[in-house]
C-alpha cells in the first residue's frame, strides 16, 4: 500500500467525499448518510477538504479550516482540523499522519502558524500523539454531542514532530566519490601468473 497520493478535493468529489464519511459512521457519530453529506457540504463550502488516494480511489479525507468555527473563522492564523474519516481497510496504515504533515507542509511559511485539533476524550491514542506536539487548550463537547480536548500548538512544531528521522538518504557513492573515499590499488599480477 504505498501507492499513496494527497491533493486538495475537487467539488466534483463531493459524492466520493460523503461516501468516506459515511463508511466510518460509526466512528464520526453520524446517523445517516444526509449528515455525512452535511459535514461534506459545509467543509466545501467554508474549508478545504485533502484526499489521500490509494492508486487514484479516495480513500481519506481531512476536512480543516483556516480559522475557527466557533470564531467565526475571524482568526485565520489558525488551521482548525475539523473532521478525518479513513476507509475501514486503510485504518492501520499511516494515512493520516502523511495527510496532516502534507497540509502542514502546504501552510508552512505562511501567515497560517497554528494549529487547532480535537480528540474524543475517551480516546487515550488519539490523545497522546496530539499531546506530542500540541498542548491541551480546552475541554468541550463536539457538535455531535461528545467530550473532546481540544489542543493548540504551532505548525513548525507540529512538523518538525510529523517529519523527525524523515532526513534525505546520502546519494549512492559514485565512482569518483568511491576513488577518493578509498585508495584503489595498481592491479599487481600474481606470484605466479607465469606457470
Amino acid at each position: 500500500m504505498s501507492n499513496f497520493t494527497y491533493r486538495l478535493c475537487r467539488p466534483d468529489e463531493k459524492e466520493a467525499v460523503t461516501d468516506v464519511f459515511f463508511s466510518t459512521q460509526e466512528a464520526l457519530r453520524l446517523p445517516d448518510r444526509a449528515a455525512a453529506a452535511k459535514i461534506t457540504e459545509m467543509v466545501l463550502t467554508r474549508g478545504h477538504l485533502l484526499g489521500g488516494y490509494h492508486n487514484n480511489k479516495l480513500v481519506a479525507v481531512l476536512g480543516y479550516f483556516l480559522g475557527e468555527p466557533k470564531h467565526d473563522f475571524a482568526n485565520n492564523d489558525v488551521l482548525y482540523l475539523y473532521v478525518g474519516a479513513i476507509l475501514p481497510e486503510y485504518q492501520l496504515t499511516r494515512l493520516f499522519y502523511h495527510g496532516l504533515l502534507f497540509i502542514l507542509q502546504m501552510y508552512q511559511g505562511t501567515a497560517v502558524t497554528q494549529i487547532r485539533l480535537q480528540a474524543e476524550k475517551a480516546n487515550p491514542y488519539t490523545n497522546k500523539l496530539y499531546g506530542r506536539f500540541a498542548q491541551p487548550i480546552a475541554e468541550e463537547k463536539s457538535p455531535r454531542g461528545v467530550p473532546v480536548i481540544t489542543y493548540g500548538g504551532s505548525i513548525e512544531a507540529a512538523i518538525a514532530y510529523l517529519s523527525r528521522g524523515k532526513r534525505p538518504k546520502p546519494a549512492p557513492a559514485t565512482p569518483k566519490q568511491y576513488f577518493f573515499e578509498h585508495r584503489i590499488r595498481p592491479y599487481v599480477q600474481p606470484h605466479n601468473w607465469n606457470l
